[in-house]
């Protein structure tokens, strides 16, 4: 393994969304940017999940409301499309871009080594970065979890209470 790979394997960007912090493999994050040309999803509430425009591809921003705090995938967890920040994700080094997650607030790169990953829960493992609780992601998890978060979105609005 290259030295590039080893420094990218040992560091983390760190976000905060709401009042938490969340820290994700940098080999796992393709891009930070701005959510531009955002527009909703015809089978999808938009507060749950747009579209947007990244590169000439049509990227899914999901609710981090949805996906982080388990919020159910109803139309009522809060607008992707009123962020600051979006971190544009893949599930795995050297992947397209899958999973554009509205954050609050970049903090920065920390050096350590990426979490320890068992079991299925998307919250990996939590450590102490920087005086704080850090709830230290998997990438592959989340980008499944954005999935199963339109699926059930999807299917929830085509109930019949889905538009109420």
């Amino acid at each position: 393994m290259s030295a590039a790979a080893v420094a990218l394997d040992e560091r983390m960007l760190t976000f905060e969304v709401g009042s938490r912090m969340y820290a994700l493999p940098i080999a796992g994050v393709l891009e930070v940017t701005e959510p531009k040309n955002v527009t909703s999803i015809p089978t999808l509430p938009i507060a749950v999940a747009t579209v947007m425009n990244w590169h000439g591809d049509a990227l899914p921003v999901v609710s981090s409301k949805c996906l982080l705090e388990n919020e159910p995938a109803t139309g009522r967890a809060g607008d992707p499309a009123e962020t600051e920040h979006v971190l544009v994700l893949c599930d795995r080094p050297t992947a397209a871009a899958r999973l554009g997650l509205p954050i609050d607030k970049v903090l920065g790169l920390v050096d350590g080594p990426p979490a320890n990953v068992h079991g299925t829960d998307l919250v990996a493992e939590r450590r102490s970065i920087q005086g704080r609780v850090v709830n230290v992601l998997d990438s592959k998890r989340l980008v499944a979890r954005a999935k199963q978060v339109m699926v059930e979105a999807t299917a929830y609005a085509a109930e019949p209470h889905g538009g109420e």
